[in-house]
């Protein structure tokens, strides 16, 4: 199917590389600031009741809105002392006046006791901006010029965290690719024995890579893209790039091997079967990454859209610049070898037949019934850890607890009284003017069934802002304003036209169980004829959350597995292959998700790996690793059945093509395997933790597919169905209709034979299975 695309590569080596260099450095160029363009919001669903609520605050209501809060702290003052205020008010001075700040409110300018803390050496002070301003310059200027001699002054908040969100990304994937690249750089140059070819993958990788980075700078044009898609995006690109150039590479060479004139003929074949199976795993990791796509969550639908795009850059490649730059070195592909410095190198027949992967297949297919049985008794040992698993959305403690948007998060949780409960927000739209008497007799009778509900320890609304007022006091009051204005001044801040907020604080932490309960409560509770509730907070946006991967998640799945199945069909010719495939792969990520269960949740090596447990897991992570794993499982499926499938047609032998297919994969599987795994494990560095879950779990993921699945199930399966295994055997997509392998009840004639025997030597004259197999006897 590809023959055509190598001879056109061939002849247009220069035009390609052109090309690629002019590409890539425009790719470069407009990439760079992809990183700041990103979003770091986490658990956003656009369509939800809790997102319908923000979105009401913050644009209707923004005068509750806080975008910054500034913990100040003292081990001696009290933060009632005036000299503790003074202090605060002196490091606050510089931001007096600012026009991008909308307010400035502490304990000193409101009176109230919610902003000292229990044991009174703390105090913050909350900074709300002025609409439509970009929060990033505002943030630079506080963390600068905000500062004490006195107090310790930290900074969190929405953008803070926002932003130190998006640095820490940055930081990671720098120290990702400074952990990774000299360490596949190293098992490269062992894989390839030799240092030129080791070079080509890592050349293809940071091809990936800025491809990947241009790609999400692209989608933010139209989609709102996470800042967390870089890094898993940036070393899915990398780790594919260099696997599909290991595959290419090890091919041409092989190829080369066999008509060392021919460096045409050898790109043109390369490109026939190894690029036909990086096309095919392309697509087919692409498709199980659309299935992330069905979901409204930023996080997920971001990471989908943006590890495609890097998944088709590591394809698109590998099947063109690769091929080039192979095209113009020839046979300069093999110098540098390390085999000439240490006058090593096996045979190519002992690298078939009487290899160490072709004599563990036999011994498998000898035993393939205890072979299943203990290996999935292993597989399913390894997940039940998953079956204590408990799911939370992510918050600000994904945060490295050395950012001080999470120490503020954390002080002010453990610290102040007024915090450390659960509060639900509602956004609550009336008919006409809040501040109407009708309206206020409606919502004084809805917040008093409020208070009325189990667990409420307090709610803040325009009737309840003094609780020694009766409903009439807050009709006068507000239709006179000048009778008290600090009080109509602070119901403002609650109402704007048919507007107005609610805040319900319960006697539990977000996300709890009495949390839960509450905002359910909210909601089943009956807002007055003609209003419209929607209740928001942390605990309604986790269940928001649950609720919609739940909605989405058999569509997802069933994406996945019908895409899987006609992609590997269309390949193969085989329905039974896909389904084999489905099922192995499925109960090999088993194990996976037993691991992250077992580290992450658990917080087993938490030492080991620098993470603080939460206890639980993000389930959107469960869904990104079951998408991505489940098609980097099957890329490896992809370049095993593919080999097995070439020498079934040559020799119509299922036990034989499953030895020696196994045999020329084994070693480049594995070797790609741990390439990956090597790129993946990197992600451990990273200081936010479900970027480390994600990178352990792929990383395992991998390695347990490469091995256990590919070297242990795969040859005990097709051992157990035979012949089955290619049922109904239509011929594979893009390939071409050649005459069937004799079977036992054709005997050919001994010239005949003879002349089929030369024909497999031609196609691999070193294969020792190849060239001695007798047809028909």
């Amino acid at each position: 199917m590809l023959s055509w695309l190598g001879k056109i590569v061939y002849h247009g080596r220069w035009f390609v590389l052109l090309a690629a260099v002019l590409a890539v450095g425009a790719a470069s160029f407009y990439g760079k600031d992809a990183i700041a363009a990103l979003d770091s919001d986490i658990g956003h669903t656009s369509q939800s009741a809790s997102q319908q609520a923000q979105t009401i605050l913050d644009t209707r209501l923004s005068a509750t809105r806080v975008d910054m809060v500034i913990l100040f702290q003292s081990d001696t003052m009290h933060a009632r002392d005036p000299l503790f205020q003074i202090y605060e008010n002196a490091a606050l001075q510089p931001l007096q006046g600012n026009p991008d700040i909308a307010s400035i409110q502490t304990y000193s300018s409101t009176g109230n006791a919610d902003f000292i803390s229990r044991d009174g050496h703390e105090s913050f002070a909350t900074i709300r901006l002025v609409d439509q301003k970009d929060p990033h310059d505002v943030y630079d200027l506080v963390r600068t010029q905000v500062k004490s001699l006195m107090l310790r002054v930290s900074l969190g908040g929405p953008v803070p965290a926002d932003r130190q969100f998006s640095a820490q990304t940055a930081d990671d994937l720098k120290q990702m690719e400074f952990i990774s690249f000299p360490i596949v750089a190293l098992a490269l140059v062992l894989v390839f024995d030799g240092l030129l070819a080791a070079l080509l993958p890592l050349v293809i990788g940071g091809v990936a890579i800025i491809g990947a980075l241009a790609g999400l700078r692209a989608l933010t044009l139209v989609l709102t893209i996470s800042a967390f898609a870089a890094n898993i995006v940036s070393v899915l690109g990398l780790g594919l790039a260099i696997d599909y150039s290991l595959f290419i590479v090890t091919r041409f060479r092989e190829e080369l091997a066999r008509s060392p004139q021919d460096t045409r003929g050898a790109l043109q074949r390369t490109l026939k079967t190894a690029g036909r199976t990086v096309f095919f795993s392309g697509l087919t990791v692409s498709t199980c990454l659309v299935s992330l796509t069905f979901f409204p969550e930023i996080t997920l639908r971001s990471l989908g859209v943006g590890a495609i795009a890097a998944v088709l850059v590591a394809m698109l490649a590998a099947l063109t610049i690769l091929p080039a730059i192979l095209a113009v070195l020839g046979r300069r592909v093999n110098a540098l070898a390390l085999s000439r410095l240490f006058r090593r190198r096996k045979s190519q027949a002992q690298q078939n037949e009487a290899g160490a992967w072709y004599r563990l297949s036999q011994l498998v297919m000898r035993f393939p019934i205890p072979v299943m049985a203990l290996t999935l008794a292993l597989l399913i040992a390894l997940g039940t850890p998953f079956t204590r698993v408990t799911f939370a959305a992510p918050d600000i403690h994904a945060l490295p607890a050395s950012q001080s948007a999470r120490y503020v998060a954390d002080r002010l949780t453990a610290d102040f009284p007024q915090q450390s409960g659960s509060t639900q927000t509602i956004a609550l739209l009336t008919p006409g003017d809040a501040f109407s008497n009708d309206n206020l007799a409606a919502l004084h009778g809805y917040v008093q069934q409020i208070q009325a509900l189990p667990h409420v320890t307090n709610v803040t609304s325009i009737v309840t802002l003094n609780p020694r007022l009766r409903l009439a006091d807050y009709e006068y009051l507000y239709s006179h304003p000048q009778a008290n204005p600090r009080l109509y001044a602070a119901a403002q801040a609650l109402a704007n036209g048919d507007a107005t907020e609610i805040a319900v604080t319960v006697d539990g932490a977000d996300n709890s169980g009495v949390a839960q309960q509450a905002v359910h409560a909210l909601r089943a509770l009956a807002p007055p004829a003609g209003f419209t509730a929607y209740v928001g907070g942390t605990t309604a946006t986790q269940i928001d959350l649950f609720d919609t991967l739940r909605a989405h998640l058999l569509p997802a799945v069933l994406m996945i597995v019908l895409s899987t199945f006609v992609l590997l069909f269309l390949m193969t010719g085989s329905v039974v292959v896909p389904l084999k495939a489905i099922i192995l792969n499925t109960l090999s990520l088993t194990a996976t998700f037993g691991a992250v269960v077992f580290v992450f949740q658990e917080g087993h090596f938490a030492r080991l790996l620098d993470f603080t447990s939460v206890g639980a897991i993000d389930p959107s992570q469960m869904m990104i690793l079951f998408a991505i794993a489940f098609g980097l499982s099957m890329d490896y499926e992809v370049f095993l059945i593919s080999r097995i499938k070439e020498q079934y047609d040559l020799t119509n032998d299922n036990r034989l093509a499953v030895a020696s297919g196994l045999q020329r994969t084994g070693r480049l599987i594995t070797s790609a395997a741990l390439l990956l795994a090597i790129v993946l494990l990197a992600t451990i560095s990273s200081q936010i933790i479900f970027i480390k879950e994600l990178g352990l779990g792929l990383a395992l993921a991998v390695i347990m597919d490469a091995t256990v699945v590919r070297a242990l199930l795969v040859p005990a399966t097709m051992r157990l169905l035979g012949r089955a295994n290619w049922w109904p055997n239509v011929r594979a997509f893009g390939e071409r209709e050649e005459p069937p392998a004799p079977t036992p009840s054709q005997p050919l004639a001994p010239e005949k034979e003879a002349a089929l025997a030369a024909t497999l030597r031609d196609r691999d004259p070193n294969d020792s299975a190849a060239a001695t197999v007798t047809v028909g006897r």
